[in-house]
């Protein structure tokens, strides 16, 4: 008797072991490859817990030194079905038309988006997303429409405006836009100025054009941006800017109100993790314990609460992060695999629930149409740094009308060359012919890209 408990103990253990080494070999493993740690935070977060049938493998290599798209190009190039390869990658604006181009990203219609549910997703994003055929190869779970964001003190100091819809009509369009600025360096005696320098207003300008840098796989000079030199260049001449660029001293410390600077165009995120961490202290006690401590800093003097938004001149988009996948893993992978890469993607970039919570625990502005809808219906979101201003719903204008088929894969290093080719010799008086500045930008655009043709 005691053989056979023993024997039917021994089979039982077994069994148990077998069972929990079936229910391990059961979990499906999804490899997310990424720049920042973002979408694993969010993942471990809002995720996970909710999902235990899935193991996560997070690699996370900066943009610096170009170590991610190193990594990811090495791996998708050479092995890309192999274990270490990514399943899901992210994709910033700097490269996403780099790899929706390639035969690497797949289609997100391969692991079971429709049509109905791409859908959802802002225009101006999912068309980011699309490759040249019009195939949906990334999604965002951010839209990055920009607006203007202007001092409010200054701007009643020295305008006479006293609320954002009298501002929208002082920069309507690029001509009032001028006008006014020449106003501005009037009534303040050249003490304020309209922008820090052109970059100021690069990424809103651009977004004119009738089309972007590479049609018929030509290299296309808008004419947009013949005006938007002349523009630049009368502003520069005429001390209506700080002369400096982005991202430095001079830029930051208009912000934190050192200097007077009126204007800043910036997207979403400008507004949340450049302009409000920059904004020197907080004024009358507005910010929060948390807000202290996260931005280190005390109340006091600073610029906190003396910020709006508005429309500006045009519409545009800045940024962003999309969810890509590897081709060849779709392509191995079963129908539980494809279900949960579908699964994931969804749920962060176009699912109601998650992503109304998403932006009301982050302040983020969401990249479906949809989920903003509610978040508007809901009362929006007013903001105290913007002096109870609802952010949300002048951003949703800008996300509705921002065009994105105007991106391709060469927009970050035609971007560079026409600064230092023509910009910035331009605009300073350094070149004065436009046309000589745009020859050599032609130069330098055909030496640095073979893949296009230059005329």
């Amino acid at each position: 008797m005691k053989k056979v408990l023993s024997l039917v103990l021994a089979l039982a253990l077994v069994l148990g072991v077998m069972s929990f080494a079936s229910a391990e070999d059961a979990k499906i493993k999804l490899v997310v490859y990424s720049f920042t740690n973002e979408l694993q935070g969010m993942i471990e977060k809002y995720y996970a817990p909710n999902h235990p049938e899935i193991e996560f493998d997070f690699q996370i290599y900066p943009t610096d030194g170009d170590a991610y798209t190193t990594k990811v190009d090495t791996l998708l190039g050479s092995d890309a079905a192999s274990e270490e390869a990514p399943d899901i990658f992210t994709l910033e604006a700097a490269f996403v038309k780099h790899y929706v181009e390639m035969d690497w990203t797949g289609d997100l219609k391969d692991i079971g988006f429709t049509d109905d549910e791409l859908a959802v997703a802002f225009p101006v994003m999912a068309q980011i997303g699309q490759n040249a055929a019009g195939v949906q190869k990334g999604l965002s779970w951010q839209s990055t429409p920009g607006v203007l964001m202007y001092r409010a003190s200054l701007a009643e100091k020295y305008l006479g405006v006293t609320s954002p819809e009298e501002m929208q009509a002082k920069v309507a369009d690029w001509d009032t836009f001028l006008e006014t600025a020449e106003e501005l360096k009037e009534k303040s005696e050249g003490a304020c100025k309209m922008i820090t320098g052109s970059g100021d207003i690069w990424n809103a300008y651009q977004y004119q054009r009738a089309a972007g840098w590479v049609v018929d796989g030509k290299l296309n000079i808008d004419d947009e941006l013949l005006d938007f030199e002349e523009l630049v260049k009368t502003m520069y001449q005429d001390d209506l800017t700080q002369k400096a660029g982005a991202w430095g001293e001079t830029w930051f410390a208009g912000m934190q109100g050192v200097n007077e600077t009126l204007c800043y165009f910036l997207p979403t995120w400008g507004l949340h993790y450049t302009l409000k961490p920059n904004c020197g202290q907080g004024t009358n006690d507005k910010m929060t314990e948390e807000e202290l401590s996260t931005y280190n800093l005390e109340n006091g003097n600073g610029t906190y609460g003396d910020w709006r938004i508005t429309d500006g001149p045009v519409a545009y988009s800045w940024g962003g992060t999309w969810m890509g996948v590897n081709a060849a893993k779709v392509a191995t992978a079963d129908d539980a695999k494809k279900a949960a890469m579908h699964d994931l993607i969804k749920f962060f970039t176009l699912d109601d629930d998650f992503l109304t919570q998403y932006a009301a625990d982050s302040g983020d502005f969401v990249g479906s149409a949809k989920a903003v809808e509610t978040i508007l219906a809901n009362g929006g979101t007013p903001n105290p740094f913007l002096g109870g201003q609802d952010h949300y719903a002048i951003f949703a204008k800008a996300a509705a009308l921002a065009n994105g088929a105007l991106m391709s894969q060469y927009d970050a290093t035609i971007n560079d060359l026409w600064s230092k080719n023509v910009t910035s010799p331009y605009e300073a008086g350094e070149v004065e012919d436009i046309n000589e500045a745009i020859a050599n930008f032609k130069t330098a655009v055909a030496a640095a890209i073979n893949t296009i043709t230059v005329e």
